[in-house]
Formats: structure tokens, C-alpha cells, sequence
């Protein structure tokens, strides 16, 4: 047992493993209570479980902490950008010295960094303590916890998350899936059966995703595919903005052609001034998902003092493009949009890149019956495709930490 008879922490694997490893929080008051109630009569080490907002800190649950996370996070509910650090008791931290007390003893200095993050955020959204719901007004809860679970892991730790089968294949969140990528390993999906939670009233097909949080070495190899992948398209790529700046240059500084606008841009050439586009600017990509970044393009300029009547043609040539604006605009827009469509398909070769440098295998089982009916029936008697794909999966990890050596498992 992990507890001893007059109730202190049994000095054995058991003992630390219930009373110092294992940590749960639930918004829902009655599944914390549950899950209080069933630690007590396993032999307790109920300290750890907490009636709390998930993500938010709360006693021995911060960032960088745990080897290993199972989760199954609520679907289709969504966090909105009214929800406060510290607006409900359940989203915020004692500020009782006693307390803060009773934490360093049990937890040591590293338990300070996760609550002044939650004294420090105070009446700010919750949203706005996550990358992915920064400046957002709602996101959906099982994409906040993607997030909140990564953050939670050490580096190397692992995660089994259910979730919707849209997190995986909804185009709406590809941008999820992207981000993800560049955080962890995906390392198995596991696709359950329609039946797995109706008898939960959730008709929601999922899945369980099992994710590896990045170590440090692999976060620098991501970054060295996408510096990598940058180098490999940027001639290429930046080619072809040239050319569409150049096509453009002309049509836009005459108007598509019109002969009175010719005419004084020639005359003004040969007194050493010229209307053009001015170069292009690059900026680096600022959205949640990677990409090659953006390209844009301000309105032509003049190039050139000149001499003589320059002058007096330039304000000519003003005059006389007033007329032609509309045209104007109009091809300046093409010529962003077709630099833009440029951007994208920069962004595309990267991905590719990235993915062919950075592949990997990924464990996938789609069982039949996982042990539960429709009907919630459950026992010996139902059929159950679990341990068999479970020992296929350790057979994978094994597979995975030798390196993933040819043949297979």
C-alpha cells in the first residue's frame, strides 16, 4: 500500500509514485471528487488531484514538470476572452502565506516560477496566456489543452491526448496540425470506434493522438530544416519575384500602355529621371504556423534629380496620370497578389522540405471495439481490440528508441 497505517507516506516505489507523481485537476467539481474519492480507496495519494481550471496552475501542476500526460479534454466547448486568471477560485492561486509555505516545503524552489506566473496574470483572459489564443476572443478547449499539455511535459515527455477526428483532419485546423508539428513528435494515432462514447452521450468520433514534446536537440534540428529549407527555395523563389516586379513595373508606371505616359516618361529618361516600383520588402512569417513570410510593395517613385525641364514634365506626368489611377490600383493589387500567391507556393516547397529532412514513422490502428458497446456494456465478454494494439505499440517504442533500424518491427 502507499500509505501506512497511521496515515504518512509509505517509504516505497508504490508510496512516492501515488503521493509524489501523480497529479490531476478537473474543472468539474464531481470528477475531481470521483477521482479524490477512487485515489483514497486505492490506498490515497489524493493530495495531488485538485478541483481546478486545467489551465491554469494550481499546487505541483506548472510547465516543464511532468515525464508523462494522459488526458482526455473536453470536446466543443470554448474558452472565451472573458475568462480571467483569477476570476473564479477555481482559476487562481491562495495568496495565504501558510500555504505558499506549505509549497516550497513540499515542492522546493521550482514551485515559485508557476505560481507567480498565475499571481503575475491576474485579470488577464486566459487566452491570452497561450501562444495559440493570444489576442483571440474564443478558441476551442481541446485545442487549448494541445497546447497546455505541451507546455506541461518536460522536454522528451509524452503525451496521450484524445481528441475530435477535426483536430486531424479539418481544414479549419491545419494551422493546429502545423504548429503542433513544430513543438513535438507525432508518434501514434489510434482512431476509436463510433461507439466509444456514445453511451457518454458524445457522438463525437475521436482519436488518441500520442505526442513527444521536442527536446532541445530536437528543436534545434526543426529549426535547421526551416533555416535549410530557407536557403534551398529562396533563389528560386525570389526569382520569380523579381520577374513579376519587373513585368509589372512598366504597365503600372504607364498605365497599361497609354501613349501620353510614354511619351513623358521617355522624354523624362533622357534627363536622367525615371518613374519605378521600389524594391520589394520581406518580412519574416508572424502568424502561429511557419511559412516563407511576406512580400510587399509600395507605390512607384521617382528615381533621379534630372535636369533642364524635368521639372516641368514631372508635374506634366502627374497631371496626366490623375486620369488613370483606377488602372493604376488595380494592376499595383495584381502584382500583390500575384507576389502574395508567390509567398504561398515558397511556403508549400518549405513544408515539403521540412517534412522529407524532418520524416519519421508514425504508429497508426484503427480498431474494431475497444471494450465498450453502444450501450455501455462492458466486461470480459465484449470484444476489446486494445491489448493487441498496445503491445503492438511497445513493440513500436522499443522500435523508435533503437533508432528505428530498417526491417521494421
Amino acid at each position: 500500500m502507499p500509505t501506512e497505517s497511521d496515515g504518512g507516506v509509505a517509504d516505497t516505489r508504490v508510496g512516492r509514485l501515488a503521493w509524489d507523481c501523480i497529479f490531476g485537476t478537473d474543472k468539474e467539481p464531481r470528477a475531481a471528487r470521483t477521482a479524490k474519492m477512487n485515489m483514497i480507496m486505492h490506498g490515497d495519494g489524493h493530495g495531488g488531484i485538485h478541483w481546478h481550471d486545467g489551465l491554469v496552475n494550481i499546487n505541483g501542476i506548472w510547465d516543464d514538470r511532468f515525464n508523462v500526460i494522459v488526458t482526455n479534454p473536453p470536446f466543443g466547448a470554448t474558452v472565451s476572452s472573458s475568462q480571467l486568471v483569477g476570476g473564479t477560485t477555481e482559476s487562481d492561486v491562495p495568496d495565504d502565506p501558510a500555504y505558499q509555505r506549505r509549497m516550497r516545503n513540499r515542492y522546493g524552489d521550482d514551485w515559485n516560477a508557476g505560481y507567480q506566473a498565475v499571481v503575475s496574470a491576474r485579470n488577464t483572459p486566459i487566452l491570452d496566456t497561450f501562444e495559440i489564443g493570444k489576442g483571440k476572443k474564443s478558441r476551442q478547449t481541446e485545442v487549448m489543452f494541445v497546447e497546455r499539455c505541451l507546455r506541461l511535459l518536460k522536454p522528451g515527455g509524452r503525451l496521450a491526448i484524445v481528441l475530435p477526428n477535426g483536430n486531424l483532419n479539418a481544414a479549419s485546423l491545419g494551422w493546429l496540425r502545423r504548429w503542433a508539428e513544430g513543438k513535438a513528435y507525432l508518434r501514434g494515432v489510434v482512431a476509436l470506434p463510433p461507439e466509444t462514447f456514445k453511451f457518454s452521450k458524445a457522438s463525437v468520433s475521436a482519436s488518441i493522438v500520442f505526442l513527444d514534446r521536442f527536446t532541445p536537440e530536437a528543436e534545434a534540428a526543426w529549426q535547421k530544416a526551416w533555416d535549410d529549407a530557407l536557403d534551398f527555395t529562396k533563389e528560386s523563389f525570389d526569382g520569380q519575384r523579381d520577374a513579376l516586379v519587373a513585368n509589372y513595373q512598366q504597365r503600372i508606371v504607364t498605365a497599361d500602355g497609354d501613349e501620353t505616359l510614354v511619351d513623358l516618361l521617355t522624354r523624362l529618361g533622357t534627363l536622367g529621371v525615371t518613374r519605378e516600383l521600389p524594391a520589394y520588402a520581406r518580412a519574416a512569417e508572424a502568424g502561429l504556423v511557419r511559412g516563407a513570410g511576406t512580400t510587399s510593395i509600395g507605390n512607384a517613385k521617382w528615381v533621379g534629380r534630372g535636369t533642364g525641364d524635368a521639372t516641368a514634365l514631372k508635374t506634366k506626368y502627374i497631371s496626366a496620370v490623375q486620369s488613370h489611377n483606377a488602372t493604376i490600383k488595380t494592376l499595383l493589387a495584381e502584382l500583390k497578389a500575384a507576389l502574395k500567391e508567390v509567398d504561398e507556393a515558397q511556403t508549400a516547397a518549405m513544408w515539403t522540405y521540412v517534412r522529407e529532412k524532418f520524416d519519421y514513422p508514425v504508429f497508426m490502428a484503427t480498431p474494431k471495439s475497444v471494450g465498450i458497446t453502444a450501450t455501455g456494456d462492458t466486461g470480459s465478454h465484449v470484444a476489446n481490440d486494445l491489448p493487441e494494439i498496445l503491445s503492438k505499440w511497445r513493440e513500436f517504442r522499443e522500435w523508435q528508441a533503437n533508432g528505428f533500424p530498417e526491417g521494421g518491427i
